[in-house]
């Protein structure tokens, strides 16, 4: 709760102000983002779904050749509901099969826990909550090869400098031959690209005001809900879709401890970035960051990919 406040009372202070996507996800953000992932304009999930039904067989045999016994890592794993036909496909092809989910919502690992046990027979589960910064370093040693994965198309939250700093703190965790699977969204046409940060039914915008729900039940806040309205943009040129939740007029909001956050009228805080990959900046990512591209799965339509990495060059000794 601290954290969150601190990083509150930080990002309403700041000019622009901003705060971060990763606290969208309690209960009831938890709750809209499974509607939102299920949304007729959300072609992610259908893509990446997709690709692991199509391809999960052929990455399981391109992996078991290298790594026979396997501990897969998911960071921000959500519900498991992808995963578990993942996991699926991979069991026929790994001897011993471990597999760790990292998540902030313990709500989410819960559910995570329940499908992948219910569908997966013989498989050792774990869940480590809390940010997959900390947790991430801290796991547990094993024997097996290890395999990252970060689907999703999450990379796209981070602007590019840090999606390689990201990349970076993934390689320290790895062997040599360990692997590193992201999912990434790429260039499409701009309308279908905005059409998924801003559905016809509201769901998203929903989404991103529970954020200010959020500070109002945990941190004592009096936003005034629906004094504010949620604005995605997306920019071909970049290839960066953004959300903001902008102020419908001048206020002042106030927190139970005596701190204070002042809007002019449509003002925006800035909330999340989703950036679309061309293959130039997957090559660059891989390029600065030490780590080679083993394999690229694609989906039909050639717009959402999940890339195979590993370290190139030297690495360090993790658990």
């Amino acid at each position: 709760m601290q954290e969150f406040f601190e990083h509150v009372k930080n990002g309403l202070s700041k000019s622009p102000k901003q705060l971060s996507s990763r606290y969208f996800y309690d209960a009831k953000g938890d709750a809209l983002f499974q509607s939102i992932m299920q949304l007729e304009e959300y072609y992610l999930p259908r893509c990446e779904m997709q690709i692991i039904k199509s391809k999960g067989e052929q990455m399981a045999q391109d992996i078991s050749a290298v790594h026979p016994s396997l501990q897969i890592v998911e960071l921000g794993a959500g519900d498991g509901r992808k995963t578990k036909h993942l996991l699926k496909q991979f069991k026929p092809y790994i001897d011993a099969l471990e597999y760790l989910a990292l998540d902030i919502s313990v709500n989410v690992l819960a559910t995570n826990k329940a499908e992948i046990r219910n569908e997966v027979e013989q498989i050792q589960h774990k869940s480590l909550a809390g940010n997959y910064f900390d947790t991430y370093q801290d796991l547990p040693t094993t024997p097996y090869g290890r395999l990252v994965l970060f689907l999703g198309a999450n990379i796209g939250n981070y602007p590019t400098p840090d999606a390689i700093g990201f990349f970076k703190f993934i390689r320290s965790n790895l062997k040599a031959d360990d692997y590193f699977l992201v999912a990434f969204d790429l260039v499409k046409h701009p309308r279908k690209i905005l059409a998924a940060y801003d559905d016809s039914q509201g769901v998203t915008k929903r989404f991103n005001l529970n954020l200010l729900e959020r500070m109002n039940r945990e941190l004592g806040a009096d936003f005034d809900v629906e004094q504010f309205d949620h604005f995605p943009f997306y920019d071909p040129l970049t290839g960066i879709a953004s959300s903001q939740i902008v102020s419908l007029k001048a206020q002042t909001v106030e927190f139970a401890d005596g701190f204070s956050a002042c809007f002019d009228a449509f003002e925006a805080i800035h909330t999340e970035i989703s950036k679309k990959f061309f293959w130039d900046d997957i090559e660059e990512i891989a390029h600065q960051s030490q780590m080679k591209i083993v394999h690229s799965y694609l989906d039909d339509h050639n717009g959402y990919t999940l890339v195979l990495f590993q370290p190139h060059g030297q690495v360090g000794t993790p658990k």
